[in-house]
């Protein structure tokens, strides 16, 4: 278990109500979530509890790792990726619920910098000047939100000019991290994730017509004891309550699909 998932299940043991003598304990979701839903899963999670009358536990990571891990041992009840790529991993490997399957969410890459630094970033080729020594994003190879950014800097024929430069992270939340730490000069995340930190700034906003269509997928996984309630969690994580929490952490709520 890792440290954000023991953390996040420690969080949500104690909003849980002590069961009583010789009541039973209600049923655990074990939920595989994008590092970038970190902060909106932690407020979901009582109203997601309540809704299906289970407990939540979330790992939470790159979605990369996460499907792999799925893969692998099969211990997730619920998928929640930032990049349909790598639901389409799992599903292939025959374990997605394809009945649940939602895109209920969008979000858009920003260019940060320390929140002390004068830098001034008003394009992608604004990252190949010399004072943009360090960029930090997410692996390229592998993590959604640095594939994004790649795919984005080579549509304007940037990528190869701060290819050098580049720091790879272990997800979005890293990457952020060392911006604002001020380890690297500047970086590229989502929207959502540069709204948590006050120790960055954000210097440029892709437009949504520049950038790359970055879209959430989730799903409840088939072959688990609780699908029933995995089903009812994404139900509830692609209603109205959640979609209101979702849009206040800045993510775009997509039209439900029938």
């Amino acid at each position: 278990m890792s440290a954000v998932h023991l953390a996040l299940a420690l969080v949500v043991g104690l909003l849980a109500p002590a069961p009583r003598a010789g009541a039973v304990e209600p049923a655990e979701l074990q939920v595989y979530a994008a590092a970038s839903l970190r902060d909106v899963l932690a407020e979901l999670a009582p109203g997601l509890e309540r809704a299906t009358g289970a407990r939540a536990a979330f790992n939470l990571g790159a979605s990369s790792d996460l499907a792999r891990q799925i893969v692998a041992a099969h211990r997730a009840d619920l998928f929640f990726s930032a990049d349909p790529a790598w639901m389409d991993h799992v599903a292939a490997a025959g374990l997605v619920d394809e009945r649940s399957r939602r895109s209920p969410l969008a979000n858009r890459l920003v260019v940060i910098v320390p929140a002390d630094s004068g830098l001034e970033i008003r394009s992608a080729a604004d990252l190949a000047a010399p004072a943009v020594r360090r960029l930090s994003l997410a692996s390229p190879d592998t993590v959604p939100a640095g594939r994004y950014a790649r795919a984005w800097l080579a549509s304007k024929d940037g990528w190869e000019a701060v290819a050098e430069r580049v720091i790879p992270a272990l997800d979005v939340r890293a990457a952020l991290a060392a911006v604002a730490s001020g380890a690297v000069d500047a970086g590229i995340v989502y929207r959502t994730d540069a709204a948590i930190s006050k120790r960055v700034r954000v210097a440029f906003e892709v437009p949504a017509e520049e950038g790359p269509r970055i879209t959430y997928a989730l799903a409840a996984l088939a072959g688990r004891p609780h699908l029933d309630l995995a089903r009812a969690a994404v139900d509830w994580l692609c209603g109205p309550e959640a979609g209101a929490v979702f849009e206040r952490h800045g993510f775009v709520a997509l039209p439900r699909q029938p």
